[in-house]
Order: C-alpha cells, then sequence, then structure tokens
C-alpha cells in the first residue's frame, strides 16, 4: 500500500509503459468480472477487487459512452491506497445488456433504470462480496461522473442509507445544449416522438468512427486518452459514442429531478467542478449545492470534463483530494 506522501499519478511521459507494466498485471491477477441481473432482468456486468484488510469499498459509477477500461488508472489507484472497488457498466454501455440493436447508441428510457440497476447491483453482488470478505458495510463510498454522477444523486436521494459518503466528479445536473434553448430542445423531443425517431442520434451526436479527436475531447492527457481509445478500438463493447433523442430527454428529466431533490441528500458530498466543461453546466451543479445539506465544491479551474484525465498537477490535487475525502469518512 502506498503511503500518500510518497505517491504520485503515472506521469505523462511513461504513462503508457507504466499502464502496461503495473496496470495489466492488477486487472489480470486481482479484478473478479461477472454479471448480475439489472430490475428487469437486464445484464449488468460488473467488475471488483479487494485488497487485503481493506480500507473501505468504493463503488464506482461512469459516464455517458464510458466502459471500465476508462476507470483501469482509478481502479489501481484505489487498490494500491487500501480500498476495494466496484465497477458496474450501465446497461447500454460495455458488456452489459443493451435494450436496441446499435452498438454505439446510447438508449435509455428513464433514468430510473439506471438507478434501480445500481440497487441491484449493491444488494446481489457489492454487499455480499463486502460480507464474505468481512468488509465493514459502514465505510462504502461512492464515485460517480458526469451521467454516472446524475445516477449517483439520483441514487442518494432515493435510497439514502447505502453510501457513508459521494464523490460527484463533473456530474450532469445541468446539460450543455449547445446553441439550442431548453425550450426548443423539447419542443425536439416531443417532435422525435410524434413522428416515431426516438432513436435517431441527437444533432451533433454519430456513431463511432474511430477517428481520434483529442484536441476537442473531454481530456488534457494525451496518453491517457490514447490509453483508452485503444480500448475503445479492439472491442465492439466499448464503442457506444452518441445519444439518441430518448436518452436526451431523459437525461434533461434526471438532471430536474434530482436538482428538484437535492434537499433529500445528508451525507457528505465531495463535488468536483471542471472549469473548461463543454459538456455540462455549472449552474446545476450550484443548485444542487446550494440544496443538498452537506457539499464541498472544488473547482478545477483549468480542467476539462474529464478531471481525471487531466494534467499531471490536476491529478495531484484532484486524488490528494479524493483520498482525504474517504480518510475523513471513514468509520
Amino acid at each position: 500500500m502506498k503511503e500518500k506522501k510518497d505517491w504520485h499519478p503515472f506521469p505523462e511521459e511513461t504513462y503508457l509503459e507504466e499502464m502496461e507494466a503495473k496496470v495489466v498485471p492488477f486487472l489480470k491477477n486481482e479484478v473478479t468480472e461477472g454479471f448480475c441481473e439489472g430490475w428487469d432482468g437486464t445484464r449488468i456486468h460488473y467488475y471488483y477487487a479487494n485488497p487485503e484488510h481493506s480500507k473501505g469499498s468504493m463503488v464506482v459509477s461512469h459516464g455517458f459512452c464510458e466502459f471500465f477500461g476508462k476507470y483501469h488508472e482509478l481502479a489501481y489507484y484505489l487498490y494500491e491506497h487500501g480500498y476495494s472497488f466496484y465497477f458496474l457498466e450501465h446497461r447500454g454501455h460495455g458488456y452489459s445488456g443493451r435494450q436496441i440493436d446499435e452498438w454505439d447508441k446510447v438508449y435509455v428510457k428513464d433514468y430510473s433504470d439506471y438507478v434501480e440497476d445500481l440497487k441491484c447491483f449493491m444488494d446481489r453482488v457489492v454487499l455480499p462480496v463486502m460480507e464474505e470478505k468481512k468488509e465493514n458495510p459502514q465505510n462504502l463510498f461512492l464515485f460517480a461522473h458526469s451521467m454516472g454522477g446524475a445516477i449517483g444523486a439520483l441514487f442518494l436521494e432515493t435510497y439514502p442509507k447505502y453510501f457513508q459518503c459521494a464523490i460527484l466528479s463533473s456530474p450532469l445536473m445541468e446539460m450543455n445544449l449547445g446553441k439550442y434553448p431548453l425550450g426548443v430542445v423539447k419542443l425536439m423531443f416531443l417532435l422525435a416522438k410524434l413522428t416515431h425517431h426516438q432513436l435517431d442520434y441527437v444533432p451533433g451526436q454519430k456513431g463511432f468512427d474511430g477517428v481520434r479527436v483529442f484536441p476537442t475531447s473531454s481530456a488534457m492527457s494525451e496518453p491517457r486518452y490514447e490509453y483508452f481509445f485503444r480500448l475503445r478500438e479492439q472491442d465492439v463493447h466499448n464503442q457506444t459514442y452518441g445519444g439518441c433523442y430518448s436518452w436526451t430527454e431523459a437525461s434533461v428529466r434526471a438532471t430536474e429531478k434530482l436538482r428538484r431533490n437535492a434537499g433529500k441528500i445528508s451525507v457528505p458530498v465531495l463535488l468536483f467542478q471542471a472549469g473548461r466543461d463543454t459538456m455540462v453546466k455549472p449552474k446545476g451543479q450550484e443548485l444542487f449545492c446550494k440544496k443538498a445539506k452537506n457539499v464541498q465544491c472544488v473547482r478545477f479551474e483549468q480542467s476539462k470534463h474529464e478531471i481525471f484525465n487531466g494534467t499531471e498537477d490536476i491529478l495531484e490535487s484532484y486524488y490528494e483530494k479524493i483520498f482525504d475525502f474517504l480518510d475523513r469518512n471513514r468509520k
């Protein structure tokens, strides 16, 4: 286990070599994967790893169009710091079940599907494994990014007794709709429904084409972008890449609901905000922070949306704050 004062995230210049030498063997030797049923029988794919004498257990809720490979580095750091991690791939992502035939298109009817799947994962995998490994059920934490942050906030509002605390990283609490005002977007949702085009891509979204777009991506570290892009190229299961009208409409409804009910959240929350975020708007996060009872907001002014794929100076501070927050909230 690494001491925090002696620990640093992998440097840019050796990142791919470090991942190959340290993280790939860790994934092969320490990580368990499997499937459980979601609330409606949809197969949910998951991963977990438990260090000896675990200090606590972190459940990870990923973002839009993401998959486990994007969190290999985070999982490794958690394990190295003595924390178990549990990761589910949300329906329509990774190796989890899909409700439409197109592998690179994200669909969901309502975010309650994601929330109830997460509850099934908690009840059917996380809590039984924690009991088997004799891990303290009070030291159960949530890490949630972007779309996963919206799912996490809704989960905390609906099922308040599972987690001791939560980290929400660039959470989706108000979507950036580009040049379209919300009223116009809602009319577009209605038109898509009336014309049976709910499964079409919304403007600006498309399927996976294999083209690297690092300069306009949500990442700031090119080696990190390259690592997960290669994983996307190599496996069709990782090629979710764009959202349809149904998913976008469900996202707008979800963010309105989570902001309205933020006062129901009482556990400590560490919310990370990215100053150069083009995916989500800060106003929704700020409204959430005002209504929730115990939120610390940390803004990384120079970071893009994926703070965990930032520059080394951002990552040093980011992970220091994460592990300090976890240590403070452990029983």
